[in-house]
C-alpha cells in the first residue's frame, strides 16, 4: 500500500474515532450528578432565602429567580432525551413554586397557602421522578 494511502486512511480512521467520542457526550449516570447538585443548591437556596421573604421580600424573589435560570440551564445541559423530559417537569415546577412565592412577597395579605403546598408538592414530585429516571 502506497505510503500516502495509508496515511490518508488512518487519518480518516482517527477522524471517526474522534467524532465518535464527541458524539456521546458525557454518561447518564454524569448527567444525574451534575443536575443533582444543581437541584440540591436551589433547594438550598429556597430554604435560605425564605427567612428573608420578610425582612427582604425584593431580594429574596430575585435569588430565587437566579436559581431558576441555573435549573434551566441545567436542563439544558442534560443529552438524554429522558433525562431532559424529567429535568424539564422539575424546572416547570420549581418556576410555578417561585411564581408562588413572588406572588405572597408582593402581596402577603391574599397569600395562597394551599396552591403554594401544591407547588410544592409538585416540585417534591419531579424531583422524585428525575431521580427515578436516574435509578433506572
Amino acid at each position: 500500500m502506497p505510503k500516502n494511502k495509508f496515511i490518508a486512511l488512518a487519518t480518516a480512521g482517527l477522524a471517526l474515532t474522534l467524532l465518535a467520542g464527541c458524539s456521546t457526550g458525557p454518561s447518564k449516570a454524569e448527567q444525574c450528578t451534575q443536575f443533582e447538585k444543581t437541584v440540591k443548591s436551589a433547594a438550598e437556596g429556597v430554604q435560605s432565602e425564605a427567612a428573608n421573604l420578610q425582612s427582604d421580600p425584593d431580594a429574596a424573589v430575585t435569588k430565587l429567580k437566579e436559581l431558576d435560570e441555573k435549573i434551566s440551564d441545567g436542563v439544558d445541559d442534560l443529552s438524554d432525551d429522558d433525562l431532559q423530559n424529567k429535568g424539564e417537569a422539575f424546572e416547570d415546577a420549581y418556576g410555578d413554586l417561585v411564581d408562588q412565592i413572588e406572588d405572597i412577597a408582593d402581596d402577603p395579605q391574599s397569600a395562597d397557602v394551599s396552591a403554594l403546598t401544591k407547588s410544592s408538592t409538585k416540585v417534591q414530585d419531579a424531583g422524585n421522578a428525575f431521580q427515578k429516571e436516574c435509578n433506572s
